[in-house]
């Protein structure tokens, strides 16, 4: 691997990081819903190249943007390509309940 290749891979991992803390936290958030979160995946989508994820779900840009935007249905296949075409994945895990 190139000198380049390897800033070029590092910088795409530091993104896909940044992208993943940002949608993690709004997930924890108390009100957060499918609308938010579509939304969410919309900016991050539109600041990774839109058309680069679209392409990816096999969707048009605007057919990606009425979905995420909240103006069409959003299915579950789509939201789990958006998040292979950012880089990321999404995980299940158990609440933390308190301790009493």
């Amino acid at each position: 691997m190139t000198p380049y290749e390897s800033a070029k891979a590092q910088l795409e991992n530091q993104r896909a990081a940044e992208m993943a803390d940002y949608l993690d936290d709004r997930l924890h958030m108390i009100h957060y819903d499918e609308t938010t979160f579509a939304r969410s995946l919309l900016l991050v989508s539109e600041l990774h190249g839109i058309g680069h994820v679209a392409r990816e779900c096999g969707l048009s840009d605007d057919a990606l943007r009425r979905q995420l935007g909240g103006s069409r249905p959003l299915y579950l296949d789509n939201v789990l390509g958006v998040v292979r075409a950012l880089g990321i994945q999404l995980r299940v895990e158990p609440i933390q309940r308190g301790s009493a």
